[in-house]
């Protein structure tokens, strides 16, 4: 009997140390946690082998048992104080993989951004270049029709066309170049195309034209550009010309009486004319019939010369703007000045004189014909072909 109560309780210590070596299991223990919890109850498994070995030999031992169950406390103590500790330091892990995560989808936010503008700006273009595609190969059909239609015409459309083109160069020949006889030519060139037709239903048209043609050539051709060209000439020789000067005129008796002779005799007439000619050049008396040429200072003279060039240069203005009213009164102010001022004795005087006095007499002929008859006829055959009758209008 003593020997099984002695079993029992020796047994019994066993049982609880078992209990109490098994570690609490967490659900949220990661793999080294349940291998230190391994390593705990194979601890605790050799120590309860060995206090079972021990109970056995010393059965009458009970501080054996203490010791043992607080080793046994130690070891589960320390077992999941180091499973704690890797559970803190797994959380740890898991919030700065939170925290990095956090951080990458905000710098991601950026370069997304940037994505989706370049996408949209990326839709737009294609969609301008799509539009500009669309406009290209719409206007490509509409030249593709206009040169099928005008390949389509016959020769008479390119004369058409021809004739009108020379109409219109010779209407800027006339009002603008002021040039008539080029006009004329022209309208007459043009009037070539349209015979080359041999079409009798233009007859109007080149009816027209003779009138138009007669109409030009009636007009009297001003050579402006020789009118021009002639005045600057006189321009460049204005400053050639010489000015009126104060002249003493002394007759052959007047000089033989200031001479002195070499001869000793006659030294009473020498020095009478000594004192004459010393007299004279104090004071001179001349007696003139006519009136004095007025005489110029330096600065006046400068003055004459270039109102006279301006004032042929605003006649050369007032013919290129077809002004007959202000042309001639410059010409005549001109002529003036040069006819009072200048030494009429000079030739080149003479010369400029003569030709202001043929420009003065220059008439500017301006046209009074403002549209040609042939235009309107010309338009209507070219764009409709022919010929419209008052019927078909």
């Amino acid at each position: 009997m003593e020997t099984k109560n002695t079993d029992a309780s020796a047994s019994e210590p066993t049982t609880e140390s078992k209990v109490a070596a098994q570690p609490a299991v967490e659900p949220e223990s990661t793999v080294e946690a349940e291998s230190q919890s391994t390593a705990a109850q194979a601890t605790a498994n050799t120590a309860q082998d060995t206090t079972s070995t021990l109970s056995t030999q010393n059965k009458a031992t009970p501080w054996g048992t203490i010791v043992t169950l607080f080793l046994l406390l130690i070891l589960t103590f320390a077992a999941v104080a180091g499973g704690y500790y890797l559970y803190q330091q797994l959380l740890t892990q898991q919030a700065e993989s939170a925290k990095l995560s956090q951080q990458l989808q905000a710098a991601l936010i950026e370069p997304n951004k940037r994505i989706a503008m370049l996408e949209q700006q990326q839709g737009q273009f294609k969609s301008t270049v799509d539009l500009a595609m669309a406009q290209s190969l719409e206007q490509q059909t509409q030249l593709e029709e206009r040169v099928s239609i005008i390949a389509q015409r016959n020769p008479n459309h390119w004369r058409a066309e021809e004739a009108k083109y020379l109409v219109r160069l010779a209407g800027q020949k006339l009002w603008l170049e002021k040039d008539p006889s080029t006009a004329t030519s022209l309208l007459k060139a043009a009037d070539e195309r349209i015979k080359s037709m041999r079409d009798p239903s233009l007859m109007p048209l080149r009816k027209a034209l003779a009138k138009d043609i007669a109409a030009v050539a009636a007009v009297k051709n001003t050579d402006i550009s020789g009118t021009v060209l002639t005045l600057d000439s006189i321009i460049d020789n204005l400053d050639k010309l010489p000015l009126n000067r104060a002249e003493t005129h002394f007759s052959a008796e007047e000089l033989a009486d200031t001479q002195v002779s070499d001869s000793l005799d006659d030294w009473q007439s020498n020095l009478s004319k000594s004192w004459q000619a010393l007299i004279d050049d104090f004071v001179i008396v001349r007696k003139r019939t006519t009136d004095a040429a007025p005489l110029l200072e330096p600065d006046q003279q400068w003055y004459l010369v270039e109102n006279t060039k301006n004032k042929l240069l605003q006649a050369q203005l007032a013919l290129y703007r077809q002004d007959q009213v202000n042309y001639r009164n410059s010409i005549k102010l001109a002529r003036k000045w040069i006819f009072q001022y200048f030494d009429l004795k000079d030739q080149q005087t003479t010369d400029a004189l003569a030709t202001l006095d043929a420009l003065e007499t220059l008439k500017i002929q301006s046209t009074s014909i403002e549209r040609f008859q042939a235009s309107n006829l010309l338009n209507q055959l070219v764009t409709y072909g022919n010929l419209m009758t008052e019927e078909t209008q």
